[in-house]
């Protein structure tokens, strides 16, 4: 896992984004639910994970992790959260928008202490950062690169706080980050428990 997954959700629209990411997650998920299973023969597993069996749901593999503390309380809400704005995107025919779920998302992120502060500050200066990147290159592209860059960009976006495109792109780069995260947290997990299986 790597954070190319996290800039190619970047450029999804805001219902792309969330079932691309949510789908990534379910599949990390899957591989941790196929590691703790007292059989891996395709038989087996076919039977459980493919429909209709007990953990075809993305809410069925939640719920078995959770029931046996293989994963905490923090990033079982973190899922289910998760769970239930895919839902709301899958099965809307309403225009969707990550803004009416703001408080939701902030308790996507909150798998680790502190993760949701974390997150909005890495997101916020890295978006910051490669928007002024661009602008500064379409100065350069433009033979306008003498120009006073700081004052041009200060007079375009003086609080990008309050700007909402900057925040609409803002919600897609948490969630793309946020959710690359929580796929390394279910990783960590997978290996902490195979190092346990292997240990006994």
């Amino acid at each position: 896992m790597n954070f190319d997954f996290a800039f190619k959700l970047t450029n999804e629209s805001e219902r792309g984004a969330i079932l691309i990411g949510a789908s990534k997650v379910e599949n990390y998920l899957e591989n941790l639910v196929l590691n703790i299973l007292p059989s891996r023969t395709k038989k087996y597993t076919d039977r459980l994970l493919n429909y209709p069996g007990a953990l075809s749901s993305f809410s069925g593999k939640i719920e078995l992790c959770f029931a046996f503390r293989v994963i905490d309380e923090r990033v079982y809400n973190s899922l289910n959260t998760l769970r239930k704005i895919r839902n709301e995107a899958a099965h809307s025919d309403k225009t969707f928008s990550l803004k009416e779920f703001n408080n939701e998302l902030e308790k996507i992120y909150d798998f680790e202490y502190g993760f949701p502060e974390v997150i909005h500050k890495q997101t916020f200066d890295h978006l910051l950062r490669w928007k002024k990147d661009n602008a500064r290159q379409a100065l350069i592209d433009n033979n306008l690169a003498d120009y006073d860059f700081e004052a041009i960009w200060n007079e375009k976006l003086p609080e990008p706080e309050k700007d909402e495109t900057f925040q609409e792109h803002l919600r897609v780069w948490k969630l793309a980050y946020g959710l690359t995260l929580l796929c390394l947290r279910i990783e960590v997990t997978q290996d902490e428990w195979t190092t346990k299986f292997n240990a006994t």
